[in-house]
């Protein structure tokens, strides 16, 4: 089956607003995220979800597909918005956010949502324990192939039983639909994860990465990419 990727992306981030046209070493930062999907080689359509004519304007000028959705309370919701108006069935999430995405791990979830369509499926890769109460990192409990819980900040002598969750998640129609039905619930809400809202309803599958994740979530993050970038070059 056809697996697509969608990568939402708003202005109005409440901790780094205007966050996907900072300028990664001269790029904006949606635009080095869509190039990373294109990487991937495993994506029939890839396409940037926004409510923002601006970014609109630069993905477009980039050469990528983009789709104006109105307001969504989260990226999942704006992703469902988008892919109804589309047609797609399987879609890949991919936050705006991750510019360093490894390819490799695309192609991961999209084999994992081919054959898992009933289930919702998303990433999580080694937390690193200084990392335990850093409310910007969000941490995974892990059974198996399993989410058993989402949370931002663990205990550091509890740190090992948790993995680092990578904003990647992918579904079909019938979960998005479900997923967009269903109220925001008041965990959601206080933890700002919109993965709450299904969890315990609809199995979360696990890929499991090697590859720690380097997003953008405040403004200093931006130097850390931008060092990553330049050792990769």
């Amino acid at each position: 089956m056809a697996v697509h990727c969608i990568v939402p992306a708003r202005m109005g981030s409440s901790r780094f607003p205007g966050k996907p046209l900072v300028k990664i070493l001269g790029k904006e930062m949606i635009v080095r995220t869509l190039e990373r999907a294109v990487r991937a080689e495993c994506f029939d359509r890839i396409v940037c979800a926004t409510d923002s004519e601006e970014i609109a304007g630069v993905v477009s000028r980039a050469g990528f597909e983009f789709v104006l959705t109105g307001p969504a309370a989260t990226g999942s919701d704006r992703v469902s918005a988008a892919a109804q108006e589309l047609g797609l069935d399987l879609v890949v999430n991919l936050q705006g956010d991750e510019p360093l995405v490894e390819p490799s791990v695309l192609r991961d979830v999209a084999s994992a949502l081919e054959s898992h369509p009933d289930e919702w499926v998303t990433v999580a890769c080694p937390l690193n324990p200084a990392e335990a109460e850093l409310k910007t990192v969000v941490k995974v409990l892990v059974k198996g192939d399993y989410a058993l819980d989402f949370t931002r900040s663990v205990a550091v002598e509890d740190a090992s039983r948790w993995f680092q969750h990578q904003g990647i998640y992918a579904y079909s129609r019938r979960c998005r639909d479900e997923f967009s039905s269903l109220p925001q619930s008041e965990v959601e809400k206080e933890r700002s994860l919109e993965q709450m809202r299904i969890l315990g309803k609809r199995p979360i599958r696990i890929v499991q990465s090697p590859y720690p994740s380097v997003s953008v979530d405040v403004p200093s993050d931006v130097a850390a990419v931008e060092a990553a970038l330049t050792r990769a070059f």
